[in-house]
């Protein structure tokens, strides 16, 4: 184990690498399409509803503040886990410290000799084995990036699908969506993405396990296992981070089908300013609201008829609104466009707050 422990966090190191270079190059990707899109309204959804207006790029941000929160995880677990170094067969060093008695050559100098790559990190404390949690670090890590591409890729089909239809991944010109029906543009990459972060996820278990019935100074508990977990684990979410830069890169935002969505919606969610503002200049709160809620169900009747929203107009020809707010102000007041509040600046500032990442792997 003095040789296996100590070669397989060599390993375990050189993927971390591989996998920071892929996460770096997401991110850039993702930075360019949240630059593109910050000032995009469109509607949001909570509960799969619609709910208030906010930007493409606001929302892309999201998935990319958590995929920097797993590059700045990627660091800590690069710093925090161990190699073995030479400690024998319980960890005390007992048979080298043997053997070396009466020279000039002491245990400490032994690990000296190996590697800078394992001498930086040699556990001060050790059994037969490195100690399992570094494992449980690595499988956390993995499975935290899994996760925060997989909710991309989720978004990615639920906007995918007709009834929403504001954005879809890339879709080859001769790509067959379906093998039975020929109009179908199914997801599959997105698809593929959420099925194995599910998998990578489900391998956090195994590995508290391992760390858990080590029991005393080892057992076997975590020897044949760990031989799959751990390279399945790096070969899993190698594969999503290249789906996930294949889906972001060539992301189709449909901005016809957005301002669709937008003008059938957006104008309920800024009802309430408008009812601020006319209670301000004297109107009765209560009446106004049942007003307004008298209005927005017979507007949303509409809208779910497949018909225009008739909501702005709806309120604009109201004799009791208008008596506090002219039709101007129902104008701007209704504007999807003063209802996105600091999104497009916050999306900018994760932008920036990424660009020092990417220059710094440049160099």
């Amino acid at each position: 184990m003095d040789i296996q422990d100590n070669a397989d966090m060599v390993r375990i190191v050189e993927a971390l690498t591989l996998v920071e270079k892929k996460l770096i190059s997401l991110l850039k990707e993702f930075s360019v399409k949240i630059a593109k899109y910050a000032d995009l309204p469109c509607i949001a959804f909570t509960h799969l509803q619609p709910a208030e207006p906010t930007t493409v790029g606001y929302r892309l941000a999201l998935y990319a503040q958590d995929l920097l929160t797993d590059f700045n995880y990627l660091q800590f677990v690069k710093q925090n886990i161990v190699a073995k170094g030479f400690k024998g067969a319980v960890g005390t060093a007992a048979s080298y410290d043997s053997l070396l008695k009466n020279t000039n050559y002491s245990v400490d100098d032994l690990d000296k000799e190996l590697p800078s790559e394992i001498r930086s990190r040699i556990a001060l404390i050790s059994s037969q084995v490195y100690p399992r949690k570094s494992d449980v670090l690595v499988i956390s890590l993995l499975s935290s990036i899994a996760s925060s591409c997989a909710k991309f890729a989720s978004d990615v089909r639920i906007l995918q699908s007709p009834q929403y239809g504001e954005w879809s991944e890339p879709f080859g010109k001769s790509q067959v969506g379906s093998s039975a029906m020929p109009f179908k543009r199914n997801p599959i990459t997105s698809e593929n993405i959420c099925s194995l972060a599910r998998y990578v996820v489900q391998l956090s278990p195994v590995v508290c396990e391992n760390a858990m019935h080590s029991y005393l100074e080892r057992t076997l508990d975590d020897s044949a296992n760990k031989r799959v977990v751990i390279p399945e684990a790096f070969l899993s979410v190698d594969h999503i981070l290249i789906s996930t830069e294949k889906v972001i890169s060539g992301l189709v935002v449909n901005t016809e089908k957005i301002a669709s969505n937008l003008s059938a919606y957006a104008p309920f969610a800024a009802t309430e300013t408008l009812l601020l503002t006319a209670v301000k200049k004297g109107g009765n709160r209560q009446e106004l609201h049942e007003r307004m809620r008298t209005i927005s169900m017979r507007a949303w009747k509409k809208v779910q008829e497949g018909k225009e929203n008739p909501l702005v107009e709806l309120i604009k020809n109201d004799k009791l609104i208008t008596r506090y707010v002219s039709q101007d102000d129902i104008n701007t007041l209704l504007d999807v466009k003063k209802h996105i509040g600091t999104a497009p600046v916050r999306a900018r500032r994760i932008v920036r707050k990424i660009e020092p990442y990417i220059v710094q792997a440049v160099q």
